[in-house]
């Protein structure tokens, strides 16, 4: 790869965040394709492919290691400590123990206190590899009809689309381990919620909040008969969906996004989080650069150019942190 993975990892993350962004004078998405021509020799044929494929692969797992982490912090880093570490290293998510230290009564002239620990938990979380795989025929090689920039797009994409659905199955499960009362069963009213928020906040010893999808905050309007009003409230709900506080309660909302290949929502539209400001109750790993290279294909006798993009990926939920969960609707 003729040039530099810093800098390559900048104009992909310029190229994404920015379609109009341009690099000199030419347009960024321009830029990106001229490095892969440059990788394939400056000449675009079937032997030019097969001599560099591994300088392009590389240029793809640059690309989509830049892009990644940016995409995954846009969409959960209210609810999400997303670390990016070497490949073989661990990291720890600390959990600060919620008890509160207890002040006791003791005889004079003796110090017959109970002690407690003010050190919390630690975790680490596994990982394992995930891989996505695509293909092209030689023709549309050959015509320059593959953007190249697009499809590092599509698989950044979809790798952020499977940690999502994979959050959303940690959260649901956390659900059913949450204790009684740090959940609501049952769709929830709001004086419930407030309840709890309430205990959630006396418990961490921090301001909380109410995180859920658009269609589950706007659920909390409802309960709040928002119609009965000032117009500025209504014309809140109506601009966003939701309001943004209510009863002294921030909300905030989690984007929703689809299952891959599907029409079905990934988050749950059901349920609501509450959590202490800034704390981060689910843990996201993405251990090592990616990697690309091409598929096994000698059972194959058609004349396709593909390659696999493999991420070695974890999610969990840290069920010590201090949190609550409420159903809203049905």
């Amino acid at each position: 790869m003729t040039v530099k993975r810093e800098d390559l990892m900048k104009l992909a993350r310029d190229v994404y965040f920015n379609p109009t962004f341009s690099a000199g004078e030419v347009s960024g998405q321009d830029a990106l394709r001229n490095a892969i021509m440059d990788a394939l020799g400056g000449e675009q044929t079937t032997y030019s492919w097969e001599k560099h494929k591994y300088d392009v692969f590389e240029i793809i797992s640059t690309a989509i290691d830049a892009v990644m982490p940016t995409l995954l912090t846009n969409q959960f880093d209210g609810i999400a400590d997303i670390r990016t570490v070497n490949l073989g290293d661990k990291p720890l998510f600390e959990c600060e123990s919620p008890e509160m230290i207890r002040v006791g009564r003791i005889a004079a002239g003796t110090n017959d206190m109970r002690r407690q620990t003010i050190v919390g938990s630690r975790f680490t979380i596994d990982t394992e590899w995930y891989g996505a795989a695509v293909y092209a025929e030689y023709d549309q090689f050959m015509a320059g009809d593959i953007n190249w920039n697009k499809l590092v797009d599509r698989v950044a994409q979809g790798f952020i689309n499977h940690i999502q659905s994979k959050i959303a199955e940690a959260l649901t499960a956390s659900y059913t381990t949450l204790g009684t009362d740090m959940k609501i069963s049952g769709v929830a009213t709001l004086d419930q919620i407030v309840k709890l928020a309430q205990r959630v906040q006396v418990k961490s010893s921090k301001p909380v909040a109410v995180y859920g999808t658009k269609a589950a905050l706007s659920k909390i309007a409802e309960m709040a008969n928002v119609q009965l009003y000032s117009g500025s409230m209504k014309d809140e709900l109506n601009t966003n969906g939701f309001l943004g506080i209510v009863r002294g309660l921030k909300l905030i909302e989690i984007p929703q996004a689809f299952k891959a290949n599907s029409d079905r929502f990934a988050l749950d539209d059901t349920k609501v989080l509450i959590l202490p400001e800034g704390e981060k109750i689910v843990g996201v790993v993405v251990e090592g650069n990616s990697r690309t290279v091409e598929p096994e294909n000698t059972t194959r006798n058609d004349f396709q150019m593909g390659f696999e993009t493999m991420e070695k990926l974890g999610v969990g939920v840290l069920q010590l942190k201090v949190y609550g969960m409420a159903t809203v609707a049905e």
